[in-house]
């Protein structure tokens, strides 16, 4: 059923006076002008992921290090900002961002290590998985912390999943007060929540219930799906795709052909990302004795998304649009 429930003072403060040449004249200059910005008129104090962190003026030196953060910065009105990037090879980039993206140094295939971070004298690091602030790979938040480096990480891996869109909210509002970019925060928080809500409106309307949905993220002797609390959960209830497995108290769970054989998806989301192509998936979910008995294989009711339009960004209501469309098409005159 769809729900609608609705300390970087003294390494800031030194930045603040110097202007860093990063990759080339144009950049350096837009980096000189962020670093005269003004401090704030009261300190801007944030508690994310139980984390209470306090700015004096919005950080000048950024690192992001996931691809859908770097383009939620760029999209809020901070990419200028940004003086280095984690995966820096993805080609999937949205085409509003491109350019200011394509400007901003990439620091490695996937994470940069702690001293590729530490070299670059940011104030703020933003991450959008857990995974970015790995212990064992030297780039904790307490590490990058006692280095006088602040954190920020996407509340979607703080532990207590994604309940409703007001977590993308409150984030993105903390951000924007952060970086100082307020409005432009805003202005995209009201385009996510407009679209996901113009789409849901247009199903409600037409009066579509929901579509008990398998969403296969991988795996042949024991397939990975998603779970009942994560992002993947929102934009199935958002799109009219029933997860069928809500129950799973995890974004991700693996489970067994036996139990989906049991509960007969209508539909099959595939989340496609990796070396295996969603084509590949699908063979062999069509293949598969079990799957190939259920009405989403019988009805050939299969959707791909790109995992990376799984995420806590703008590209959430990309997958919303893309679900909802394919599997109730009469809702949108197709």
């Amino acid at each position: 059923m769809f729900r609608r429930q609705s300390r970087s003072t003294g390494a800031l403060a030194a930045l603040l006076v110097t202007g860093v040449v990063v990759a080339g004249c144009s950049r350096g200059e837009a980096q000189e002008s962020a670093a005269s910005g003004e401090a704030f008129a009261e300190p801007v104090t944030i508690t994310n992921c139980d984390r209470e962190s306090t700015f004096d003026a919005p950080p000048e030196r950024i690192i992001t290090m996931n691809a859908h953060v770097t383009e939620t910065l760029i999209q809020m009105g901070a990419g200028d900002r940004i003086v280095g990037r984690g995966y820096a090879d993805r080609e999937d980039v949205l085409p509003e961002v491109a350019e200011e993206l394509e400007a901003i140094p990439g620091l490695a295939e996937e994470y940069p290590s702690w001293e590729q971070i530490v070299d670059l004298e940011p104030d703020l690091v933003v991450a959008g998985m857990r995974s970015a602030f790995d212990e064992k790979e030297g780039r904790s938040r307490d590490a990058l912390d006692a280095a006088g480096i602040d954190t920020f990480l996407f509340s979607e891996y703080c532990g207590d999943g994604f309940p409703d869109v007001s977590m993308l909210e409150t984030d993105f509002s903390q951000l924007g007060r952060v970086l100082g970019v307020e409005e432009g925060a805003q202005e995209l928080t009201d385009r996510i929540v407009d679209r996901i809500e113009s789409v849901r409106a247009t199903l409600d309307e037409a009066g579509v219930s929901g579509t008990p949905t398998f969403f296969y993220d991988s795996g042949e002797a024991e397939p990975m799906t998603i779970g009942g609390v994560g992002i993947g959960q929102l934009i199935g209830e958002y799109a009219g795709a029933d997860n069928i497995f809500i129950e799973g108290d995890r974004p991700y769970l693996k489970t067994t052909w036996e139990i989906l054989g049991e509960r007969r998806p209508e539909a099959i989301v595939v989340l496609d990302y990796g070396a295996t192509s969603a084509e590949d998936k699908i063979a062999y979910l069509r293949n598969q004795p079990i799957m190939s008995t259920t009405p989403a294989i019988r009805d050939d009711r299969i959707v791909v998304v790109p995992l990376a339009d799984f995420f806590e960004s703008s590209r959430m209501a990309t997958s919303v649009e893309t679900i909802a469309r394919e599997l109730h098409p009469d809702a949108f005159g197709r």
